[in-house]
């Protein structure tokens, strides 16, 4: 009965919805053909700003669709080599003009204006140019209609003026720098956006209304360009790197001083194939990032993901993003689409395991990438295009065993590919792509052999289709599959991985296989989304197979399992006595695996509010009914998880303002075993002057398990969970940390970056246990039925589990843990011309543990401190050259 009615409002929203909604008709904005070269000096003062402007700005915010508080007037211009943007911005009060200061690309809060530019005319994708009144800049690229990417770096000039009547903004792009689709009489998109920051108002010249969806699709017909000719587009960006390392090492250590000072030189070239696609090629790349990871306690059997941070890669990726195109929003629920391309694979750490008792060794950090090629673009007819390519070198680490010195291989000579296209139809409302992924692993060494993959691809195909004329209801799809080969003591442990635990005893249909050389498995899910109006609704349902596999180019943290959700939600967009904006969202999911074990059903609701004084808060909460747990044994049988309840608060206050406060509490519980955490945290953002931006984030957090991983030991007595005893223990974890960051900027083009993250985590165990037998949460506790003992010197846990039973003792590590770090990163980047950037770096690391699980924040803090530091010092200087200028 509860489906019918789902089933029923579906139809009835897709029916009224699909007459609630007309089309609007592009403005016309003109470009006019330069005769006499515009000065970027932001004084409107040359002869094409007596034509005619675009102006008539509507507001987003606060009062969405009313005129712009202030005037505005805009032109466009060209000439054979550069597209010309100006502004004049008046105001009423020019001494309360924003003109903070920040590096390029940073997010702030300040008089903006911004050019949104879609030179395809594909009502997809584009390019977006901002400035503020102090010269600071931002700019990236627009992709699936509203989504926006800011690691693209363009190379383009821009000035500003404030007077007394408000401030002038004069913005050079070169043709080069965008991507286009030759043709005499060109029409792309345009849209302008301007920010008015001390009233918190948005506005727009194609305002897109808060109850509609996408954003390239409504811009306005840019005419006029026409005889733009493509030019050469060669660039050349060499670079050269000094790094000098003093950590913390033995003095008798023969590798440090061959490794303390290193100078490497390389570069990067860009070519444009015509005027819509570009070749990026690299030799001896420097694919190091300049800030560090976050420091993070993993317990679980999952590794942790962190964001890619390298220019080379993060520049563009999303044309190499996968399944999720065509709507505007896509839940997850722990099932979301598999990301295919998680770049940090290439040059990570080497994997191989040392397979020798050593004094010292000399072990690289990462694996040197030998070079890297990636082609991108879009062709005429709507297929848009995206190659990768990257060799890395095999690796070694070298080895003083006091007898000898031996050279060990830890991580083969290595191939990535990928490919990426798609297809967009009848005006972009129906998509058709494929991706291709590659991984090929030159595995002459034996060790490694039996430690890696010798193949692994992927091959995917999604899309999406529009519903109605009015774009209102999308259907997105996509399809995977995965091929991997190795040896059969590899293909053993892909099977034992945390994704499948194919080794579980009580499995029935999908079992453990010690003769594979093979395994292929595969991906599916299709959702249907209402992008537009007040009433939201998202639905998916998908299925990952037991064998597919993304792990060697891309980043997996599932396998095996059947899901589906429906979210439903209402938004109120116009402002009433307390509250701006609001919305919330309810949403049911299941979770199944391929044997069609209950893994949880969930009911969550998240909640948004946006009061008038422009304090914004989020309440989230969700109750999970009990479910099976195929992870709490790793690898051995299933087992209960209990009804958990959690809820989430956040607030943060009026970002206008020279100090922003920011807090979250969160809180989970499961009664029926007295497992309990909460978080909380408190931020504050304090901005002293329009060139300094300080940041400090506290946090705290204590997590009570009573069921936490300690091993598992086998013993035949053990029969009802299959001949061995999974054994657990009550554990308290707290963590306390904090996140500094300073931010001065002295020019737009100099700025300092400072940040540190000091971070302690005790975790306390007792309680041992052992589980009572499978598809259950009973313990048969140690101290109830056997016998434990703690050796002070070995710091050692002996388990006697029955007493004076047959049942033979076992023992294990003190898992009590006391992890103490702390990391400082400081940057200065120069931009000494467009495209040329100097760096110095430096980078502090120091670390710590003890197995005490007590914490004390005093010692814990003066014990970091004694702990010798590693130091880093990094130069870096790049120089952009643009060839094709020059020929």
């Amino acid at each position: 009965m509860l489906r019918k009615k789902i089933i029923f409002t579906i139809i009835m929203l897709v029916i009224i919805t699909h007459f609630a909604y007309s089309q609007n008709v592009n403005k016309t904005v003109t470009a006019y053909k330069l005769e006499n070269e515009i000065i970027i000096d932001g004084i409107l003062n040359e002869s094409i700003y007596k034509n005619k402007s675009v102006t008539n700005f509507i507001q987003n915010e606060p009062n969405e669709g009313k005129e712009a508080s202030e005037k505005t007037n805009v032109w466009v211009a060209y000439d054979d080599a550069h597209l010309y943007i100006a502004a004049k911005l008046f105001d009423s009060q020019p001494n309360l003009i924003d003109t903070k200061l920040a590096r390029r690309d940073t997010y702030f809060d300040s008089d903006l204006f911004y050019v949104g530019i879609d030179s395809y005319n594909d009502d997809r994708t584009g390019f977006y140019f901002g400035i503020n009144p102090g010269g600071s800049i931002v700019d990236g690229t627009i992709y699936n209609d509203s989504q926006l990417d800011n690691s693209w770096n363009g190379i383009w000039e821009a000035k500003t003026k404030i007077n007394n009547d408000g401030w002038n903004v004069e913005i050079k792009i070169p043709l080069s720098q965008l991507r286009y689709n030759k043709s005499k009489k060109m029409i792309w998109g345009i849209n302008f956006h301007r920010d008015i920051f001390r009233k918190n108002e948005t506005a727009f010249y194609i305002m897109v209304p808060d109850s509609a969806s996408g954003f390239v699709s409504h811009f306005a017909d840019l005419t006029g360009l026409d005889g733009i000719q493509s030019k050469k587009r060669i660039e050349i960006l060499p670079y050269i790197v000094g790094k000098a390392q003093y950590l913390d090492h033995d003095n008798n250590d023969p590798f440090y001083a061959d490794d303390q000072y290193q100078l490497k030189v390389g570069g990067n070239l860009k070519i444009g194939l015509g005027s819509n696609l570009t070749l990026d090629a690299t030799i001896n790349p420097d694919f190091g990032q300049v800030e560090v990871d976050p420091a993070v306690m993993n317990l679980s059997a999952f590794e942790t993901f962190f964001q890619e941070k390298r220019p080379f890669f993060i520049e563009g990726q999303n044309i190499f993003q996968f399944g999720t195109g065509g709507a505007n929003n896509s839940w997850g629920f722990n099932f979301g689409v598999p990301e295919l391309l998680y770049s940090r694979r290439i040059g990570r750490k080497p994997q191989g395991n040392i397979d020798y008792d050593y004094d010292y060794m000399d072990k690289p950090t990462e694996t040197r990438i030998l070079g890297a090629g990636k082609l991108t673009g879009k062709t005429k007819n709507n297929l848009s295009v995206g190659v990768l390519s990257a060799v890395t070198e095999r690796t070694f680490a070298t080895i003083d065993t006091g007898d000898e010195t031996i050279k060990q291989e830890i991580e083969p000579l290595t191939h990535y590919g990928v490919f990426r296209s798609k297809k967009e139809f009848n005006n972009s409302r129906q998509s058709l792509g494929m991706i291709f992924t590659s991984v090929n692993r030159d595995l002459s060494d034996s060790l490694l052999n039996n430690q890696l993959a010798k193949d692994a691809y992927t091959f995917g195909v999604d899309g999406w289709t529009f519903l109605d004329k009015e774009k209102v209801w999308v259907l997105t799809g996509n399809v995977i599959g995965s091929y991997t080969h190795g040896t059969k003591e590899y293909m053993l442990d892909f099977q034992e991985s945390p994704f499948r635990y194919l080794q579980r005893p009580d499995a029935k249909e999908f079992t453990l296989d010690s003769n594979l050389t093979s395994m292929s498995g595969w991906f599916s899910r299709i959702m249907l989304n209402k992008q537009k109006g007040r009433f939201y609704l998202n639905t998916a349902i998908g299925a990952v197979s037991p064998g597919f596999s993304n792990n060697d180019l891309g980043f997996q943290w599932m396998a095996d399992k059947i899901n589906g959700h429906i979210v439903l939600g209402y938004k109120w967009f116009k402002p009433g006595k307390i509250f701006r904006q609001k919305t919330t969202f309810f949403a049911y999911t299941e979770s199944y695996d391929f044997e069609l074990n209950n893994l949880g059903k969930k009911f969550m609701t998240f909640n948004f509010f946006q009061f008038m004084n422009y304090y914004d808060t989020k309440i989230q909460a969700g109750y999970f009914l009990e479910s099976y747990s195929k992870r709490l044994t790793r690898g051995g049988p299933l087992t209960i998880i209990p009804k958990t309840f959690f809820t989430e608060f956040e607030l943060s206050s009026d970002n206008r303002k020279k100090i922003v406060v920011e807090g979250r509490i969160e809180y989970f519980n499961q009664n029926k075993i007295n497992s309990y955490g909460s978080g909380l945290s408190f931020g504050v953002q304090w901005k002293p002057s329009s060139r300094l931006n300080i940041e400090i984030e506290p946090s705290y957090s204590k997590n009570v398990e009573t069921a936490q991983w300690i091993g598992k030991f086998e013993d035949d007595l053990a029969a009802e969970t299959y001949g061995v005893r999974y054994v657990f223990g009550n554990m308290i974890q707290e963590t306390i940390s904090s996140q500094i960051r300073i931010n001065w900027t002295f020019t737009p083009k100099l700025s300092l970056e400072f940040f540190a993250q000091p971070y302690i985590s005790v975790g306390k165990y007792d309680n041992f246990k052992e589980l009572a037998k499978s598809k259950s949460l009973e313990f048969n506790n140690y101290d109830d039925v056997g016998v434990v003992s703690y050796d002070e010197t070995d710091e050692k846990y002996t388990i006697d589990p029955d007493g004076d039973g047959a049942a033979e003792s076992f023992t294990f590590d003190d898992p009590n843990f006391n992890y103490r770090s702390f990391k400082a990163n400081m940057v200065l980047r120069w931009e000494v011309s467009p495209g040329s950037v100097l760096y110095f770096v430096w980078t502090n690391n120091k670390s710590d543990s003890q197995i005490n699980g007590k914490l004390d924040l005093y010692n814990n803090s003066v014990e970091l401190w004694k702990t010798p530091p590693d130091n880093i010092f990094i130069i870096k200087f790049s120089y952009w050259l643009d060839i094709g200028n020059m020929m």
